[in-house]
């Protein structure tokens, strides 16, 4: 759908792909965006989905939340932790766009696309789906008591993404890391 603002200005609206929300189309200029980028085209996910686009993909957080569920999410200390990333990662959203209980609410909404494993997300959508029904260990405490040698290898390989988040912003992934392993709990005691 298009409406004219002035002459010279098209405003482009669409649809989100995943819930329906109406968005206006518009890039950021000069964007530098990694993640959360404005669309060119009127096609994509509102801000909402996005995110929980960008944290289903995103090894180990995908995992947290498959074990957890999406309400740790709602935790202030998360969002600032979140709020972090988006600066990291040069995002064109804002974190006061994001309305956290929607994104909660939406949970269940499928995604086209399943999650694929990849070099960085080491976690497929069947493996997220089992962990989700308790089938599948994750990387949570059930793993570290099956396997000694499996759970050491995880914890490698979690150090390993929280290093590299403390290169792009130091302190990133110690505090994504602390907050983790509480999952959430009692993080705002710590502000």
């Amino acid at each position: 759908m298009k409406s004219k603002a002035n002459m010279q200005d098209t405003v482009l609206f669409c649809q989100c792909e995943r819930c329906g929300a109406q968005l206006q189309v518009g890039p950021a200029p000069g964007s530098e965006a990694r993640l959360l980028r404005r669309s060119k085209v009127p096609k994509g996910f509102c801000v909402n989905c996005a995110v929980h686009n960008f944290l289903r993909n995103t090894y180990p957080p995908n995992i947290q939340l498959a074990e957890s569920g999406p309400e740790i999410l709602l935790i202030p200390h998360i969002q600032t932790v979140f709020a972090d990333i988006m600066k990291a990662g040069f995002a064109d959203a804002i974190p006061d766009e994001i309305d956290w209980q929607r994104i909660v609410d939406n949970w269940e909404l499928p995604f086209l696309k399943k999650v694929k494993r990849t070099a960085s997300n080491p976690c497929g959508q069947e493996e997220l789906d089992a962990i989700k029904a308790g089938t599948h260990p994750g990387f949570g405490k059930h793993r570290i008591r099956s396997s000694v040698g499996g759970a050491l290898k995880a914890r490698k390989e979690l150090d390993f993404c929280f290093e590299g988040l403390n290169k792009v912003v130091p302190g990133l992934g110690d505090s994504l890391k602390k907050c983790l392993q509480k999952g959430g709990k009692n993080a705002e005691s710590e502000k």
